[in-house]
């Protein structure tokens, strides 16, 4: 039986590659890096082709079993890996980095678990908890490499899958307030006026659940809950974060304290943006690029190459491509039928707008820089091969969309 085509995306995922493997070239002329990412380049979208015609169920069969590998991928990364730091394994000729990969894994599996509960259950103790372990495992084996900015997408796509799964919105307040409390209570962040914000978001939060609940019980557990949540911010900065990650945060919040050093990166990314202009300096014409000032410049601060060559409008173009293909996959999950692919298009579509909101958010200063990729622009065989294994499902999902 022929199965139907999302063209409409499939043309966009192949423009956004192309027209990365492009920038790549720009901002590492002179290195080769372009070969290498035209080569992942054309290996991802056979792979991403390939998914499309995998027999269908064999993703919901595969999703545990996946999981588990790739848990152990992450595993042997502490034990074997390679790299500074070790976030690689080198199998033969072959370097991939096992986090990207975990990162679809998660999402399966964690869309297996939600399709098989009822609405009902969604919202019941027991599920939330084995749903927010699911992603819960991989993060803390990503964190431990360190990679805290991976890390933390291991969480991005749960609460949008819960929600879409079923889980009340209040109910997903519950699980969110925490961390919120968590973020409040961190005190370098707010130039000690954490006590003072921490109170406040305390009182708000307790009286609204009274007035929603009129149950006193639920909103005494709640207070207890985010009061530990803020109060173990203390430990964690002290104990959990290393000194690049601290410094990281701090100077997102003022780079100019130390503009030589941690502040660098933000501050020649702005430059380079603000400089581009309405139209940009052209392309190769990068002055921030080509002299050295911008680090990292086909990796993590693609972006701001895209911004200073091709100015306002090229940064409009690439992110109205991103906006169609996040709507896009959004759509492809409100047409499936089948819950574990409409749970698996709402994973993968949330996965791919953290991915642009965090590494655009951070080459524009409104975000820590955390070395998240900017999907298919950003040079990076294994965050290339993940992001269209990404879109492959999803193009499976809709040739199957009619499906139970």
């Amino acid at each position: 039986m022929r199965r139907e085509l999302d063209l409409s995306l499939l043309v966009a995922m192949a423009m956004m590659i192309a027209f990365g493997v492009t920038m790549v070239y720009s901002a590492a002329s002179g290195s080769g890096a372009w070969r290498g990412q035209a080569f992942y380049a054309l290996f991802a979208i056979i792979a991403a082709v390939a998914v499309i015609y995998v027999p269908d169920k064999l993703f919901y069969e595969l999703a545990y079993p996946l999981y588990g590998i790739c848990l152990l991928s992450l595993v042997a990364v502490l034990v074997w890996g390679t790299g500074t730091p070790a976030r690689w394994l080198s199998i033969g000729l072959v370097r991939l980095q096992p986090s990207e990969f975990a990162k679809i894994a998660t999402i399966m599996a964690i869309a297996r678990f939600l399709g098989d509960q009822s609405s009902e259950r969604v919202s019941g103790p027991r599920t939330v908890v084995l749903a927010v372990l699911l992603a819960v495992l991989p993060m803390g084996l990503v964190a431990k490499q360190p990679d805290l900015g991976t890390a933390v997408c291991f969480g991005a796509a749960l609460v949008p899958m819960l929600y879409w799964a079923g889980m009340r919105p209040l109910h997903i307040f519950f699980l969110t307030a925490p961390l919120l409390s968590v973020v409040f209570s961190f005190e370098p962040l707010w130039q000690n006026q954490a006590p003072i914000v921490f109170a406040l978001f305390i009182i708000v939060s307790s009286v609204i659940i009274q007035l929603l609940l009129a149950r006193l019980s639920v909103t005494l557990t709640m207070l207890g809950v985010n009061l530990s949540a803020g109060l173990v911010t203390t430990y964690l900065w002290a104990n959990f974060l290393r000194g690049y990650q601290k410094a990281r945060i701090l100077t997102f919040l003022d780079p100019e304290s130390d503009p030589l050093g941690w502040g660098w990166n933000i501050i020649q990314s702005k430059i380079a943006i603000g400089s581009g202009g309405p139209t940009g300096k052209g392309f190769l014409q990068g002055t921030q690029t080509k002299y050295g000032f911008l680090p990292a410049a086909h990796t993590d601060f693609i972006f701001s190459v895209i911004g200073e060559e091709l100015g306002f409008a090229g940064t409009v173009f690439v992110l109205s491509l991103f906006l169609f293909m996040i709507w896009r996959c959004l759509y492809i999950g409100t047409i499936a039928n089948n819950r574990f692919a409409s749970l698996l298009a709402v994973g993968l579509a949330s996965m791919l707008a953290f991915h642009v909101f965090v590494n655009v958010g951070m080459t524009i200063g409104v975000m820590p820089v955390t070395g998240l990729p900017l999907p298919f622009l950003s040079y990076g065989g294994s965050s290339l091969l993940t992001n269209c294994l990404a879109i492959g499902l999803l193009l499976h999902i809709f040739a199957h969309r009619h499906e139970y």
